[in-house]
């Protein structure tokens, strides 16, 4: 008999505030030969909810292909972000309209071939010719090639940052919008572009090289919010200091950063949808070892979920009400933290899911393979991992900064005061301890854990600087700790925004569900912890034991309502496509697994003479 779950039909509240809007595009993708393949449409508009509704199309056009929703994000978030974060109000008239009309295509060229991460080191060079007013791009040398750019080979401009030469002073870098192709696709000169052929993934991206010998743009071509150069060459600009400058401009990977968190549980989506359902076939999901791997990944799938939604809100309002991104620094960082624990737990997730579907999960039709091949770029795309978690750990090292003031002796007294205080606070042996299980203890020992490890990384590198070693080699010296920091930063705001996305669910029965997958979030997150809890007093082995108790039994509890969860994805059956979910494919029958009471429409049909026919290029 139906349980009152299996009877509810998913509400709308998991899938967001913008499930309307993501309805409309499934119902397009569904019932539309095109989006089979590849399909690209963003409307941009200047309104409330813009960039939590753009997000949201992202979101649901990367379930079709994770190409496209990285192609979307080159051309939309990419290009567009610079104009728009970087440009004036004239630059964003000039560019944006004919981008929405697709009268163009643009490309980000920021990253380099010996110049990844080191964004303020670029090699490539724009020198100002006063004499025709414009500037002069000019890859210097090998390592300055502009690499893995997207839309390489289809794209008419491109956003191109260089290091600004007036006379023979460097500026740092600026970007530039620089012509690339004409409408007919003709190269202009200067340019020259190198495909760089297949990749691991994500080979719907066009990713090539670019080399400029003395291209020129315009000098009204320099985007200028932030600094321009008159006619004359004369240089000026609203922010002095090289460093502010600098940052203002990385603000515009903020947006792009946050949408790739949510392309990484967008995939997570799919694959979840690759587990058995209630037939007698697959009963592997009764395993115990099969819920234990499994159903904290969808558990951190919907943590991140309502994560994204808490960042995106703070980008959308900071974006209506006209703020500069460079202003805002809690949301850069949160950004960058998002990107990097969403796309790290993406590739976990994909790689357990490969795992537990056996030999089906390797085969390309079931599209596993195919999915972790698009995602582990990922991890280093739009910022390595492990420097975007440097840069959550320097803002909370910023705000834990101004509370100390500036004489170093009364710095590291009050580290040390802090340090007592907070741990007779956190405590678990303070009054009113919450229970270990419960979501408000959880909570606490995350806290308890993300303050204990900034105070330590703040004394850590007080002491370093004050034996006179440089702040560089104090930092890398403590690199091992900023990454767990960062990690623990970013579970405790996904484990809030849970609890409070729990708090305001309207549906008592989603509710109850929500708040398994709740806890089973925190207590896999603690529990996989538990070395550190216990080696820091804060937890007995009798607390570990609870934690372990009740992730074995929520990830139980949690299995029943996994196929409901993924109903409120409402994930299109087309973008699926996979043999192992039921969806039937001639080149490789035997993988079909229909549901019960359903025909195989495979039946009569000659797979062997398709297969005979097929071009060898059609199965690769």
């Amino acid at each position: 008999m139906a349980s009152d779950v299996e009877k509810m039909k998913p509400s709308r509240y998991i899938d967001g505030e913008y499930w309307e809007l993501k309805d409309s595009l499934r119902r397009e993708i569904e019932h539309n030969d095109l989006f089979t393949q590849r399909c690209d449409n963003l409307i941009l508009a200047n309104k409330k909810g813009f960039i939590s509704s753009s997000l949201a199309i992202g979101e649901v056009f990367s379930c079709v292909d994770m190409s496209v929703g990285v192609k979307m994000g080159v051309m939309a978030w990419l290009f567009g972000g610079a104009v728009m974060n970087l440009g004036s109000q004239q630059h964003v008239v000039k560019w944006f309209q004919p981008l929405k009309d697709l009268e163009f295509t643009g490309m980000f060229a920021m990253s380099e071939k010996g110049h990844g991460s080191n964004v303020r080191n670029i090699l490539t060079e724009a020198h100002y010719d006063s004499k025709t007013q414009e500037f002069i791009i000019t890859t210097p040398c090998e390592d300055a090639q502009k690499f893995y750019i997207g839309n390489a080979l289809q794209g008419n401009y491109a956003a191109v940052f260089a290091q600004l030469i007036i006379g023979q002073e460097s500026k740092g870098p600026h970007c530039f919008i620089v012509p690339i192709r004409d409408a007919e696709g003709n190269l202009y000169p200067g340019v020259s572009v190198t495909d760089m052929g297949l990749k691991e993934g994500l080979n719907g991206v066009d990713n090539g090289i670019l080399h400029f010998t003395g291209a020129r743009t315009p000098r009204e071509n320099l985007l200028n919010r932030f600094a321009d150069v008159s006619a004359e060459g004369v240089y000026t600009t609203s922010i002095p200091s090289h460093n502010a400058r600098f940052n203002a401009m990385l603000a515009a990977l903020v947006a792009t950063r946050l949408a790739l968190s949510n392309q990484a549980t967008a995939s997570m989506k799919i694959r979840v949808q690759f587990g058995p359902g209630d037939g007698p076939e697959v009963p592997i999901m009764h395993y115990q070892t099969h819920q234990l791997r499994l159903m904290p990944n969808l558990a951190t799938c919907l943590a991140v979920t309502f994560a994204n939604r808490y960042a995106a809100d703070m980008l959308d309002d900071d974006f209506f009400h006209k703020r500069d991104l460079v202003d805002d620094r809690a949301i850069q960082a949160l950004a960058s933290g998002l990107k990097a624990y969403a796309t790290w737990e993406n590739l976990q997730c994909l790689q357990t899911c490969r795992e537990c579907c056996g030999g089906m999960g390797y085969m390309t039709e079931n599209r596993l393979a195919g999915l972790k091949q698009d995602c582990d770029v990922f991890v280093t795309f739009e910022g390595d991992n492990t420097v975007l978690y440097q840069q959550v750990v320097k803002e909370l090292l910023a705000v834990f900064g101004q509370k100390l003031g500036d004489n170093r002796v009364l710095q590291t007294l009050s580290v040390l005061q802090q340090e007592t205080a907070e741990y007779i606070k956190t405590s678990m042996f303070a009054v009113g301890t919450e229970s270990v299980t419960s979501a408000t203890g959880m909570m606490k020992a995350l806290s308890f854990r993300e303050g204990r490890m900034l105070r330590k990384l703040a004394g850590r590198m007080l002491k370093k600087v004050g034996d006179g070693e440089e702040a560089f080699q104090a930092w890398n010296c403590c690199l091992d700790h900023t990454q767990a920091l960062a990690k623990c930063h970013i579970q405790r705001v996904c484990l809030e925004q849970f609890v409070a996305a729990v708090d305001r669910c309207p549906y008592q029965q989603e509710k109850d569900i929500l708040n398994k997958f709740c806890l089973l979030y925190g207590t896999h997150a603690l529990y996989t912890d538990r070395a550190w809890y216990l080696e820091h007093g804060y937890y007995t082995p009798a607390n570990t034991k609870e934690l372990r108790q009740q992730l074995l039994s929520l990830c139980a509890e949690t299995c029943n309502h996994a196929l409901y969860i993924v109903e409120t994805f409402h994930t299109p059956r087309i973008s699926v496509h996979a043999p192992i979910a039921g969806v039937p494919s001639t080149k490789a029958p035997w993988a079909y697994y229909p549901e019960p009471g359903t025909e195989n429409p495979l039946v009569g049909i000659d797979v062997d003479a398709i297969r005979r026919t097929t071009p060898l290029q059609s199965k690769l």
